[in-house]
């Protein structure tokens, strides 16, 4: 058996640059892991298929999910007849914005391939990744990066420290088509490229990310804004909303000081507080204990 930690991730700041013909758009973005997993358990069996056992309600566990068709189009492009039993117990709230599903889609990948004993060409292993999601490739190999295209073009940052964060989950949806298209077309597009990969190097955050998705979600749900403020009232260093929402963001100097605003900061009803921390990454170290497939 297989077992797979997938991390999640932020997205810091998010410039959209231009429209492109087939309805994406070209990107500016910053990707964070985060030390916040799901888990992916894989199998083989002697039954023909993919079956997959999710823990959390309203995920599903048929070839929409996006780990069952990565383990899918990963045994056929190695040439395995797929006979596979998948679990994933989710930790990372689901429609987040905080790619969870992406996440498990990539560790199903490089599960499916250790479990194979077998590797797939670099570019076949992100081919299949990009099919399944614009934020896959990320999670291949999740290190802090300058998300470009629309975000499988990645630039690795080479220093960033150890960052403590607090998450507001909100209890609400935000449909990342519809931001996208508003967005869109409220903006002047195209935009030149932004000053994103500024935003974080080894001081770490130095200054306020913008998101241009965030405008649109909030005038939808003055809850982000409000959830901001929160965070900003505790002495957050600075705040955001991480790709389409709705989680809000804010990071704090020391863990401590993110539990403590978690308990005294007053969120929208419902909204969720997760008190987290994204690893130090240093020039050429790229291990940060987990790894996006251990077993």
């Amino acid at each position: 058996m297989i077992t797979a930690f997938a991390p999640a991730k932020l997205n810091l700041g998010l410039r959209i640059l231009e429209r492109r013909p087939d309805g994406y758009h070209k990107i500016e973005t910053i990707f964070v892991p985060l030390r916040l997993f799901d888990r992916l358990e894989i199998s083989p069996t002697d039954r023909p298929g993919i079956r997959l056992d999710v823990d959390a309600s309203g995920v599903p566990s048929d070839a929409s999910n996006l780990a069952v068709r990565a383990a899918l189009e990963t045994s056929r492009a190695l040439g395995v007849e797929p006979a596979l039993a998948m679990r994933l117990e989710k930790r990372i709230p689901v429609a987040a914005g905080l790619g969870g599903g992406s996440s498990d889609a990539a560790a199903a990948i490089l599960a499916v391939e250790a479990l194979a004993g077998a590797s797939l060409a670099d570019a076949v292993r992100r081919e299949i990744a990009l099919r399944l999601g614009a934020d896959v490739p990320f999670f291949l190999d999740p290190r802090p990066a300058i998300g470009r295209g629309i975000g499988e073009r990645l630039e690795p940052i080479e220093r960033v420290p150890e960052l403590h964060w607090l998450l507001v989950r909100m209890p609400f949806e935000v449909s990342t088509a519809s931001v996208y298209r508003k967005a869109s077309a409220e903006l002047t597009l195209p935009q030149q490229g932004s000053s994103i990969a500024a935003l974080l190097g080894p001081a770490g955050v130095e200054s306020e990310p913008w998101n241009d998705l965030e405008t649109i979600a909030a005038r939808r749900h003055p809850e982000i804004g409000q959830a901001r403020r929160a965070l900003e009232v505790q002495g957050a260093v600075v705040t955001g909303m991480s790709g389409s929402g709705p989680t809000v963001y804010g990071q704090f100097e020391t863990c401590e000081a993110a539990e403590s605003a978690a308990q005294r900061a007053v969120f929208p009803a419902g909204a969720e507080a997760i008190v987290t921390t994204s690893p130090e990454f240093g020039a050429g170290n790229w291990d940060w204990g987990w790894g996006v497939a251990k077993w």
